[in-house]
């Protein structure tokens, strides 16, 4: 009810229901308050979220209407039609947002503690010696949150790519792009190492690992959610 902009009320007849689904692609929980409906799932590892409205009368909207002849501005209930667009996308977005702030006081839960323990010890992979990670040093954050970045998600990333997210400004001469190059390989081999990406087959590109989303993850959400007035969000990359 909070999610759909309702307050539990006493005298409330309609129905609330909440289910979850499991399907190959992924699962789906949903909000049901009478006909209208908000639901989140992960199709294919990208987190959605919709709000359906079927009864937009369930909602206001601000109409002028005629009361004792003369012109005023009321909240009524919201009907079918097009003059109603913006005030549709208003209630959606609204809706969306409170379920997004919900999921950001979410508890972690699974293995997560275990997965950043990994993390701070150094691995021996094929005879070489892989250095730890500090998952709460500021630039070990940021290279975790330009990984795991949104715009890698389907087609995943390459070294430029990843760059792009690691420094806020163009190098200054080919010396410094070759430099920014480098260092970027060398971040590169060590979260493969890590087993935190993974190279595409016959190709440049590297994807994040299931390993990689629950490791890096929690760093994430430990700096910028959990205690982000404790640290300071500028992190230097690349230095």
């Amino acid at each position: 009810m909070h999610f759909l902009g309702r307050k539990l009320h006493h005298a409330f007849a309609g129905e609330v229901t909440i289910d979850r689904k499991e399907r190959r692609e992924g699962c789906r929980i949903k909000f049901r308050l009478k006909a209208n409906s908000i639901k989140i799932y992960d199709h294919l590892n990208v987190l959605r979220i919709e709000t359906t409205i079927n009864n937009p009368r369930e909602f206001k909207v601000l109409r002028s209407i005629e009361q004792d002849g003369k012109t005023v501005l009321k909240w009524s209930p919201m009907g079918k039609s097009v003059a109603h667009f913006q005030r549709y996308a208003q209630v959606a977005n609204a809706a969306n947002q409170r379920l997004i702030n919900a999921l950001a006081d979410a508890q972690l839960t699974g293995k997560a503690t275990e997965e950043l323990d990994k993390l701070c010890q150094p691995r021996v992979v094929n005879g070489q010696r892989v250095p730890r990670f500090n998952p709460v040093d500021p630039s070990t954050v940021h290279l975790f949150q330009s990984v795991l970045s949104g715009d890698f998600t389907i087609n995943g990333f390459r070294n430029r790519d990843l760059q792009s997210k690691l420094f806020d400004s163009s190098p200054v001469d080919a010396r410094d792009a070759e430099r920014r190059t480098h260092s970027t390989s060398r971040l590169i081999a060590k979260l493969r190492r890590h087993g935190l990406i993974a190279k595409v087959t016959n190709s440049r590109l590297y994807r994040v690992t299931k390993k990689g989303v629950n490791a890096m993850w929690p760093a994430v959400r430990f700096r910028h959610i959990d205690f982000p007035s404790v640290f300071n969000e500028q992190a230097i990359v690349g230095a």
